[in-house]
């Protein structure tokens, strides 16, 4: 049997919600001719999938699926746990780390009919094009133009119409999957968003009219190097406007309002971000004085509102 008639056979789909996960999946169902059941995640997230409800003996495709690289066990587990229920793991369409799914899989590897392949290593640089070459001649026009989408926004391009499509379609409700669904199992068939998606989008219009209020009433720290906005009780896509505000400075302080987990629930916090490579903000505020992290990584440190003061003399040195 060749591996399209396999591919061909698969009745469940377990995908990563990113655009170009949802758009890779669009392009395998419009290929595929068929809606089948979807399921969007992420790799850290995978211990949550509820496959009791599966019907049984699914043929499975994992799309854009990555080992996670914090807990290779979890996904250990969650392959054990698709393969004890009676389903059959047909083919991993993913380009982050071939050898981490190696090692997850162990002998079953030889098994799958379609390898994941390593980004950095290999020809393929996304699922989508991995997907595209083994489709290769079989790939219709409408799937060629989703699995391009999907290559570029792995890209973070998301400039294309389906990458554009389905970027503003999910960032007004991030955490809602119904609408990485829909939206699949839509442009799979259709060129242009139903009256569903179209209001999805407006939703996000109005996050990018929240944007430039935002910006139009930032504030200088630092002239040219950094600048202060506030987002609290605000609705934004914090990847779109940390993009947007990293064109005026180098280093952002954002107060707003998040989630804190040692807390169990939103509190106030200050970030202080940055795009520069040689900066390490949780070094920089790590043990200073009159200063509390709640967290972050290198490029984004936050602070109680109480520690702004202290932790904006000790960057203002740094920068």
């Amino acid at each position: 049997m060749t591996a399209l008639n396999r591919l061909s056979q698969v009745n469940q789909v377990v995908s990563v919600g990113s655009v170009d996960g949802v758009a890779t999946t669009a392009g395998f169902l419009s290929w595929l001719g068929r809606i089948v059941p979807v399921v969007f995640t992420q790799a850290f997230q995978v211990d949550k999938i509820d496959i009791s409800g599966w019907e049984p003996n699914r043929q499975v495709l994992f799309i854009d699926l990555a080992v996670n690289n914090q807990n290779s066990a979890m996904t250990a587990d969650f392959v054990k746990k698709v393969r004890a229920a009676g389903h059959t793991i047909v083919a991993i369409i993913d380009e982050h780390d071939a050898q981490a799914w190696q090692q997850v899989l162990g002998e079953t590897w030889d098994s799958l009919t379609v390898k994941p392949v390593s980004q950095k290593e290999g020809e393929y640089k996304s699922s989508g094009a991995l997907l595209q070459f083994v489709l290769g001649p079989e790939v219709t026009e409408h799937s060629l133009e989703l699995l391009q989408a999907a290559d570029a926004a792995d890209k973070f391009d998301f400039s294309t119409r389906f990458g554009q499509m389905i970027n503003q379609a999910v960032k007004s409700r991030i955490g809602d999957n119904t609408r990485r669904v829909h939206l699949a199992e839509w442009l799979a068939f259709h060129s242009e968003p139903d009256e569903k998606i179209r209001g999805w989008i407006q939703e996000y219009e109005q996050i990018l009219a929240n944007h430039a209020a935002v910006i139009k009433q930032a504030t200088w720290v630092v002239p040219e190097k950094m600048i202060r906005v506030n987002t609290t009780g605000v609705v934004i896509d914090m990847s779109g406007l940390t993009v947007q505000l990293y064109k005026i400075a180098p280093v952002v302080v954002m107060e707003a309002t998040a989630y804190h987990k040692p807390a169990g629930g939103h509190v106030s916090m200050v970030a202080f971000m940055t795009n520069r490579k040689d900066l390490d903000f949780v070094a920089a505020l790590t043990d200073v004085e009159g200063v509390e992290l709640l967290g972050g990584f290198a490029s984004k440190a936050n602070v109680t509102p109480a520690s702004e003061a202290a932790a904006t003399e000790v960057i203002k040195k740094l920068i």
